[in-house]
């Protein structure tokens, strides 16, 4: 079947946060923003049917985690991401966030801390420092545009008893990394010698490219005892306005005490139009939705990567193994961070996260979502070019091709 993945959906007179900071002089331009991790089309047709039907039916009461939304979320695991889950182990919540915050809460008492490996998404450090607890940095290791996790450091912070949390992302926003096997198994080690608990954000864990697979953490050796994995509608059926998300915890303990906590919380019970969105994506529909949407991103991605490495090398992007976030460093056209953005907002008309969102460290780069039509992507591209080629940035040599 055929999806449109080249309409722009509507964000306008809707109070949406991205159409809202998107700088007005680039709106004027009927141009698109590049910030926030969001599809700039419309989520699954069978998606929309579905919670179109339970509008249609009229009926908002409450709603249960029944064996048809647990069997669902078991059937989308086991075939999209080659997930075994079990009907018991699926802990629905109010969001990815919300449930960061729920074990922060679980585990931790004020002052004590969390361990995050930045640059990374901050809303995870801001549930800590809402709640009073601390946030400890592992920064990843760069080389080359590539990270990997820097153990050493790791197992120092895990040593300290008040780091009882550590918040994992695979796929890793904001730089596309897919972390493979081995890396999962030296953190568990880690977080079973030490008796910390292992929140996998895997919200991400549907879009991946080429050969990269993201591994259910919970399926890593040792790490069933300790780990919980989040999953949602968020970013794969673009529903990151929608406050809820599913966890996967197989060790009971954990799930009883994690459900304890939730409760306590506040949680009620699910949103029936959610629950039909989730009945409508998690489908044979959805998931033929989703693999042509991975294969749009994966051209969209290829034409970001072609663009820079023939017309701006110096500029480097992290490789995009999964996602629809990619980073990059603009530190090669040694520009000041007021310059950079200058030259990015009002000489290119690009709007892109700032990198220093993502850890104190990061300024010169930046996190551009490629969730978007390729007709409007070219567009951008072609306007980056050209404030490129004013600023002096396109390598000698390079001029004619830009005619082509």
């Amino acid at each position: 079947m055929n999806y449109d993945f080249d309409s722009r959906v509507n964000r306008k007179h809707m109070g949406n946060l991205k159409e809202t900071l998107c700088p007005p002089h680039i709106k004027a331009l009927d141009l698109l923003g590049y910030s926030g991790a969001e599809m700039e089309f419309k989520t699954a047709p069978s998606v929309i049917k579905a919670m179109t039907d339970c509008v249609q039916n009229g009926l908002m009461g409450f709603t249960l985690c029944d064996d048809q939304y647990r069997n669902a979320v078991c059937w989308w695991m086991a075939t999209q991401r080659d997930f075994h889950v079990e009907k018991e182990w699926v802990v629905p919540t109010n969001g990815t966030i919300f449930s960061v915050a729920t074990v922060i809460r679980m585990l931790t008492d004020i002052g004590e801390g969390i361990i995050v490996s930045p640059p990374i998404y901050y809303r995870y450090e801001q549930a800590a420092t809402r709640l009073g607890r601390k946030t400890h940095y592992n920064a990843l290791i760069e080389s080359e545009g590539k990270y990997s996790i820097d153990f050493d450091d790791l197992e120092q912070k895990m040593a300290d008893p008040k780091n009882k949390l550590y918040i994992l992302c695979n796929p890793h926003n904001p730089t596309g990394k897919v972390w493979d096997k081995r890396a999962l198994e030296q953190l568990s080690t880690l977080a079973n010698k030490y008796n910390v608990v292992v929140y996998s954000d895997e919200i991400f864990g549907e879009i991946t490219f080429d050969d990269h697979r993201c591994i259910p953490y919970s399926e890593i050796k040792g790490a069933r005892r300790h780990a919980i994995v989040a999953t949602s509608l968020g970013k794969t059926f673009n529903f990151t306005g929608v406050n809820h998300a599913n966890m996967i915890i197989l060790d009971e303990q954990l799930r009883a005490n994690f459900i304890k906590q939730r409760d306590a919380d506040h949680f009620g019970s699910i949103d029936p139009v959610l629950y039909a969105a989730l009945l409508g994506a998690y489908s044979e529909e959805g998931a033929d939705w989703k693999n042509a949407m991975v294969a749009h991103l994966k051209a969209c991605g290829e034409m970001i990567f072609t663009f820079f490495n023939k017309y701006l090398p110096q500029v480097k992007i992290s490789p995009l193994e999964g996602s629809f976030v990619i980073w990059i460093d603009w530190r090669g056209l040694n520009l000041g961070d007021e310059d950079l953005n200058q030259f990015l907002v009002n000489e290119a008309y690009l709007e892109l996260d700032q990198g220093s969102d993502y850890g104190q460290y990061y300024c010169g780069f930046t996190r551009m979502s490629i969730a978007v039509p390729k007709k409007d992507l070219k567009k951008s591209l072609d306007l980056l070019l050209k404030a490129a080629e004013k600023r002096g940035f396109i390598p000698e040599g390079i001029e004619e091709a830009c005619d082509d």
